[in-house]
């Protein structure tokens, strides 16, 4: 990875972040001292948030086959996946596209804070914050989904160095002072990796000044091929229709008996009508592209979270805050306190109005009877909450790591094909198979500081 090569093009982009139809010159190398001036400060610290975005982009559409919240259609090259990797294993070494664009928006970030404080010239506190802030997402990206850290060609590192790294920007953005979204997107995003890192008195601290209604983005453009809204595309029938919502958790199930035909009214979203689960199918696209081991061709159903390429990902919203009070009560064994925190959430929902669900009510509660009931259904609301956003790949490798109680209710693909059951969920890292990426190949290769998988 060229890093100061990084910052420049992704520099010159960020000031045409979002503006179509332009025709844009290309200027060269850029130096350093001009990186600084007022008039490119912007530019630098929105460099980050599109790097930022293309890793949310793949990592989080990745991410969800091995969490099983898509299910593969069997399409490979382009928007697809190996097959390795629709089983849900992660080939130790891969994926070194993935770790640039996060380790780059982590640098770019972490660039201009350091430019800006050796600056002469006075830098707006709220541009500061910014790339305070975007560098405490990239970090919290690395540290949720890699389990080993490398911080500019460093040695491996514990992962959870990226979430202590992110912590400290997110409170160096709150001791700026800066605009109240920027110090809620803050707040919000120590609160998260807090959580991670098992600070629940100060995760749930941070969250409880987060109100419901807040949301904090990172941009898409789907004008350039790069910042597309990756799982959108991969299945926006451009040609692409790379996996679908059936046979898993949350939309239509198959009926073995029928060859595999959906069941209409079976699936999370057909019986609660959750719009945060919501799927829709298309008739003239009625199977997904290619052919999946032991399937054949899937029924091709798609998401709705998101529309359009342009989409923008969340990264921290006061929803994502009330599950993290939820989880903190049931650390400390309090259930009912959390499933009231749950249940308030679920209220604050109103279901599509359907011929199954009429009238637009709010969602059922959830109705646990113990604490390990309490936590699967914490579990769940978090990867509803969090579909498709880089995040419950990182969650369910805390718990597993933790021991945590309850049932991730994985749907049951190997019923069917071998293709996941002789492909285990996760990488092999050090001979232990983990829930998380791998350090790439493209990186041991060239850092002197690590060996090679060959001991060199």
């Amino acid at each position: 990875m060229n890093a100061k090569n990084a910052i420049r093009s992704a520099t010159l982009v960020a000031t045409l972040f979002g503006v179509a139809a332009c025709e844009v010159i290309n200027p060269g190398p850029i130096q350093d001292e001009f990186l600084v001036e007022e008039e490119s400060r912007e530019g630098l610290v929105n460099g980050s948030q599109r790097r930022l975005s293309e890793a949310i982009g793949w990592i989080g559409y990745t991410g969800a086959l091995v969490t099983r919240q898509i299910m593969p259609g069997g399409q490979t090259g382009s928007y697809g996946h190996t097959v390795l990797a629709q089983g849900g294993y992660i080939l130790p070494g891969a994926y070194g596209g993935y770790f640039n664009d996060a380790q780059q928006a982590r640098f770019i970030a972490e660039t201009a804070i350091n430019l800006f404080a050796e600056s002469e010239d006075p830098v707006d506190s709220n541009v500061v914050a910014q790339a305070n802030v975007w560098a405490g997402f990239s970090n919290r990206i690395l540290g949720e989904n890699w389990c080993e850290a490398v911080i500019d060609g460093s040695a491996l590192l514990p992962g959870s160095d990226y979430l202590r790294r992110a912590e400290e920007q997110f409170g160096t953005a709150l001791s700026l002072n800066p605009s109240e979204t920027l110090r809620m997107a803050a707040t919000a995003g120590r609160a998260s990796v807090r959580a991670f890192l098992g600070d629940w008195g100060g995760a749930a601290s941070d969250a409880g000044s987060v109100p419901d209604g807040f949301v904090y983005t990172v941009a898409s453009d789907g004008n350039v091929a790069t910042t597309r809204n990756t799982p959108q595309w991969a299945n926006a029938r451009t040609p692409y229709l790379a996996f679908t919502m059936w046979n898993t958790y949350y939309g239509p199930q198959p009926d073995m008996m029928a060859g595999g035909a959906p069941i209409r009214a079976s699936g999370y979203y057909q019986e609660t009508g959750d719009p945060r689960a919501e799927w829709f199918e298309d008739p003239s696209f009625p199977w997904s592209n290619a052919s999946l081991l032991g399937y054949g061709q899937t029924p091709w159903f798609n998401q709705t979270k998101y529309d359009g390429p342009s989409d923008s990902y969340n990264v921290a919203s006061g929803r994502e805050m009330r599950l993290i009070e939820a989880e903190a009560q049931l650390t400390n064994g309090n259930w009912q306190a959390a499933m009231t925190i749950i249940n308030n959430l679920r209220a604050s929902y109103t279901t599509n109005e359907t011929m199954l669900h009429p009238g637009g009510m709010p969602l059922e509660p959830r109705d646990a009877m113990s604490l390990e009931g309490a936590w699967t259904y914490l579990k769940r609301e978090r990867a509803i909450e969090l579909f498709l956003e880089a995040r419950t790949l990182g969650d369910q490798r805390r718990w597993e790591e933790n021991g945590t109680p309850g049932d991730l209710e994985l749907p049951d693909f190997e019923r069917i094909s071998e293709i996941f059951s002789d492909n285990p969920r996760g990488t092999e890292i050090n001979g232990q198979p983990r829930l998380c990426f791998d350090v790439p190949d493209s990186e041991r290769e060239r850092n002197d500081n690590i060996q090679t998988r060959g001991g060199g």
